[in-house]
């Protein structure tokens, strides 16, 4: 096991075209909107077109407007970055107050704060997922060369709290009146998706230190993170500093354990990772759905949209290839049908929640394509194109980056780096991977 401040170093890869300029990947026109609707022609431009725009072109375009800002920016929850309102918030409500206030206010308020513009672990995590996609898609050396200058980065930027690969949120963040997270102290969520990345470098390039990494989060995953006994379950909590457990949270612990035990042949860690399905399998209420958290009362959230979506593409994993009659394959399609028929409105804006559409949330959006992108389905397909072309017309800037929400009488477009530009990037790219329908089953 690598030393968790040991980064790996890279090497050359045999399916590395040497001779490829590394800025060719960067090297696009911004004017990616298409005078056509021949929405399923794949021949002539470089992805799908949708909603008027090439979507390769759009995907890369907002990967530059990414690039060209150091992948740094602001955050819907990065309030108490601000040194006025961190030095007042001294309480777990004025905490709360300070963040959920600079969040929801109309304007950004934070240049005149102090908050600055800073890179955020997982939206990092996120853009690397995103240039892994690409590379697979194009075989672009230097989608592979940006990925890994991130994956350097993250390597860099493991949290400081603790021995192994963990990361955290880059602002201190309290969730309610159950726990408070500092600045670069870590969660299994941030984890996940911070580990991700180095798990799919490895499955497409065979390097053993990325593996390496990915099994080193899980062990902190497991040894690390808290526990709780649910309904006869081991349960995984939020943090490492609390007993709040989150559905969707033991559901993305799962697959990054299943997917990690299965890379290394350990039945050690796939028998971990099935108890933690179990749990998420249990918790399905009776209409298919997920509440947040357990009790169900601990969250103001209910079956909210893009939450849903995480458990999903976890499930899909573990349900591939079983038998339909199998307790895990009917709870995964009965979660896809309740999540199609209750979290979108007819023309694909995405909802809130179940009983709640807005705000209509880029978050949900991009979450949606990746999660209906994960499997060979019609209805699926049909559901992702709706949900993108939604997004294209009512959140995405010519300049490139995505706005945050349209609420119900305010659209945010604040370009927020890790909630808007960073899961969109991901989630186009994972459409133009899997080509809306062809070849979605990747493991």
């Amino acid at each position: 096991m690598i030393e968790a401040a040991t980064a790996p170093e890279w090497d050359v890869r045999e399916s590395a075209n040497e001779s490829q300029s590394d800025t060719d990947f960067f090297a696009v026109d911004v004017s990616n909107a298409v005078d056509t609707s021949e929405c399923d022609d794949f021949g002539v431009q470089d992805g799908p077109v949708v909603a008027g725009y090439d979507t390769a072109a759009v995907c890369r375009n907002a990967l530059v407007w990414a690039r060209e800002r150091d992948y740094a920016g602001y955050d819907p929850y990065d309030g108490l970055n601000s040194p006025i309102l961190s030095a007042l918030s001294r309480h777990w409500l004025l905490r709360l107050l300070s963040i959920h206030g600079v969040q929801k206010f109309p304007l950004n308020l934070r240049p005149y704060l102090g908050i600055p513009e800073r890179r955020n672990p997982k939206g990092i995590g996120l853009f690397a997922s995103a240039y892994l996609n690409e590379y697979e898609r194009t075989d672009d050396v230097a989608a592979l060369t940006e990925a890994e200058r991130l994956l350097d980065w993250l390597s860099d930027n493991r949290s400081p709290a603790f021995g192994r690969s963990s990361w955290g949120y880059n602002f201190d963040w309290q969730n309610s009146t159950k726990f408070f997270l500092p600045a670069t102290h870590p969660c299994g969520v941030v984890t996940v998706f911070c580990a991700r990345p180095f798990l799919r470098h490895h499955e497409l390039t065979g390097f053993e230190p990325s593996l390496e990494v990915a099994h080193d989060a899980v062990t902190f995953l497991l040894e690390d993170i808290g526990t709780e006994s649910v309904n006869g379950h081991e349960v995984l909590t939020y943090t490492p500093y609390d007993s709040y457990v989150a559905i969707n949270a033991n559901a993305l612990a799962a697959d990054l354990i299943w997917r990690v035990g299965r890379r290394l042949g350990d039945e050690k860690l796939l028998d971990r990772a099935q108890e933690l399905f179990a749990f998420v399998i249990d918790a399905q209420t009776d209409v298919g759905g997920w509440n947040y958290s357990v009790p169900a009362s601990d969250s103001h959230l209910g079956y909210d949209n893009f939450h849903t979506g995480f458990i999903l593409e976890s499930l899909s994993r573990y349900a591939h290839g079983r038998d339909d009659g199998d307790p895990v394959r009917k709870a995964y399609e009965k979660g896809m049908q309740f999540h199609r028929q209750n979290h979108f409105e007819a023309d694909g804006a995405p909802k809130f929640e179940d009983d709640q559409s807005r705000p209509y949330d880029v978050h949900a959006a991009a979450q949606a394509l990746v999660t209906f992108t994960s499997r060979d389905n019609p209805k699926d397909a049909v559901l992702a194109r709706n949900v993108l072309e939604w997004t294209l017309n009512r959140l995405y800037d010519s300049e490139g980056y995505f706005y945050r929400r349209v609420g119900r009488f305010v659209t945010d477009k604040t370009p927020y780096i890790r909630w808007n530009q960073a899961w969109m990037c991901l989630a186009l790219s994972a459409f133009l991977t899997h080509k809306c329908g062809d070849n979605l089953n990747q493991q």
